[in-house]
């Protein structure tokens, strides 16, 4: 960190609190978005996600960034756990570091099952 630059003015992107009442979001599920288990992500969390891996010329999170819905197989799902944990590990940022922890262990869930051969859906509200 350079030195006098950082201040306590920014503070509020690093507290999850800020994103609590988010209108816009992701929602990544199986089926359908009422799913038990579906979740809801902040839009502005999660593009902290993709802006990075983008800057990083990743392939498969990038494609996340639409407006229609994107569906990922077996295949897709486990680029983007490795993508997320790539990202992930690169900031410094607890509230992307938490999306990112909840996006893989979504995931890893359905990845663990030798069987599973459905597909995840992420769609920006």
């Amino acid at each position: 960190m350079m030195s006098g630059v950082y201040s306590d003015r920014f503070a509020d992107r690093l507290d999850p609190e800020t994103y609590a009442d988010d209108d816009a979001g992701v929602e990544v599920f199986e089926t359908d978005p009422s799913e038990g288990d579906a979740l809801w992500l902040s839009e502005r969390v999660f593009r902290r996600l993709l802006h990075a891996a983008r800057a990083y010329e990743l392939h498969t999170v990038p494609l996340l960034d639409e407006r229609d819905p994107v569906g990922l197989n077996r295949a897709r799902c486990q680029a983007v756990v490795d993508e997320i944990a790539f990202v992930a590990e690169r900031l410094r940022d607890p509230v992307a570091a938490r999306a990112a922890q909840t996006i893989t262990d979504y995931l890893v869930a359905r990845l663990r099952q030798p069987s599973w051969d459905g597909t995840v859906t992420f769609d920006a509200d």
